[in-house]
């Protein structure tokens, strides 16, 4: 039975919502492909879907139209009112380029580093039994690579228990809270709590200091806040750290684990990836992954709330009209597997170009870590990726626990033992300076 006719056979409303958590968590892709080929918007009773390409990047590209409002309700009481809930308003348009201004072009070899020193830490502490070494990516790579990142070129360094919990929980609450439960968005809005008390002392002893010397994204914000021209208040300093976190760590990770798997699955995308990085053909490898990522993204929509009501689909057979007030499901994922997106949508091809790809939004809110993530992500895999007969530990699907949530929480590989396998694994990445504490 295809999803369609699954879904219209679910006789309640609850159970129309079941099916389409069940497709997502699952078959995504082939449930898009029906969407797409026969309801291109699809209104269920949580959300509407939104599924060919121009029409998911006709919503993407009107910000004001299609708006990220209700992001205020879940981070709001988390972080402080914050940009990412207010695209095109003055404090996104002054706060986004005041971060633009912190995080900055030449810290992506350091972060390159970084990500390539955490993961051989972490091999170098792999277990070795009978001649296979093995090493759990989740939290000794996928979240221990962007912690690193946040805690030392960010410069927000608190205990790492700490930093993983708040999160998971704002990362939660705030975009993976679907079905939506009460104690999610509870455990998010004390999580953002519990990370603003942390930081107001750790922020008050940086500004009664003289101006750092201190090279790191919170340092420079500080000092750029002590300028009266800038109109940054503390408040503001606040949460915009706390969203150096907020973004960093869950995503990251994700999408380390699933395009690592992706390309172990596929033989010959393997090979592509391992000879572009023996030809020392960095941009190579990074294509490599993110065009793995695709078969397998972070995320497979994206939400908006139609702030007046729209005709979707213009003059198109299936044009709707979308009600002000709709929260639509826009298909990112989705559109990276139509044809007017992406030719010969279900070959792999690095080749595509990367403004093609949505694994980082698109527009007015496009990630803003987005350069720090494109050579972060990649790094980790490409270490891994050198490791001597690496596979996964388990063949087939389900491979990647999730421990029933959104994120992956376990993801073993095992690769042939040996000291050269391992040094190899770390040769073409050396940091300026150390950056594994």
């Amino acid at each position: 039975m295809g999803f369609l006719e699954e879904f219209d056979a679910a006789g309640d409303p609850s159970a129309k919502v079941g099916t389409v958590i069940k497709w997502l968590r699952g078959e995504w892709r082939a449930m898009y492909a029906e969407m797409r080929e026969q309801r291109p918007i699809l209104a269920t009773p949580i959300l509407t879907f939104v599924t060919r390409a121009t029409d998911v990047l006709d919503v993407l590209a009107q910000p004001s139209l299609f708006s990220v409002r209700a992001n205020q309700r879940t981070m709001d009481p988390a972080v402080g009112p914050f940009m990412l809930a207010r695209d095109e308003t003055a404090i996104n348009w002054e706060e986004k380029g005041l971060m633009r201004s912190v995080l900055r072009w030449e810290d992506l070899p350091r972060v390159r580093a970084c990500a390539a020193e955490v993961t051989a830490e972490a091999i170098a502490g792999a277990r070795v039994a009978e001649g296979a070494a093995s090493l759990d990516v989740v939290p000794n790579v996928a979240r221990a690579v962007p912690l690193r990142i946040v805690q030392q070129i960010f410069g927000f360094d608190a205990p790492d228990e700490m930093m993983l919990r708040w999160s998971l929980g704002t990362q939660l609450g705030m975009f993976r809270n679907l079905p939506f439960s009460e104690e999610v968005l509870a455990n998010c809005h004390r999580a953002g709590e519990e990370m603003r008390a942390w930081l107001w002392p750790f922020l008050a002893q940086k500004w009664a200091e003289a101006p750092s010397d201190e090279d790191d994204v919170v340092s420079r914000l500080v000092d750029l806040s002590r300028e009266p021209a800038a109109g940054l208040s503390a408040e503001r300093v606040l949460s915009n750290v706390c969203g150096l976190l907020v973004g960093a760590i869950e995503t990251q990770a994700q999408a380390i684990v699933q395009s690592l798997d992706q390309l172990l699955a596929n033989p010959d995308w393997l090979e592509g990836a391992l000879a572009a990085d023996r030809a020392d053909d960095i941009d190579a490898f990074d294509a490599h992954v993110f065009e793995a990522l695709r078969f397998n993204p972070i995320t497979a929509m994206q939400l908006r709330y139609a702030e007046a009501e729209r005709v979707l689909g213009a003059g198109t057979d299936y044009a709707t009209t979308i009600p002000a007030g709709t929260v639509l499901a826009v298909g990112t994922a989705s559109a990276m597997f139509d044809p007017g997106l992406m030719p010969d949508p279900d070959r792999f091809n690095p080749t595509r170009p990367p403004s093609s790809y949505l694994h980082f939004g698109l527009g007015h809110h496009e990630c803003l870590g987005r350069h720090v993530s494109r050579v972060a992500i990649p790094e980790a895999v490409r270490q891994l990726l050198r490791l001597p007969g690496i596979r996964p530990a388990s063949e087939g699907p389900g491979r990647i626990d999730f421990a029933g949530g959104p994120f992956p929480a376990h993801y073993r590989v095992l690769w042939d033992s040996g000291r050269a396998g391992q040094e190899a694994a770390v040769c073409g990445a050396r940091p300026e300076r150390e950056m594994v504490r």
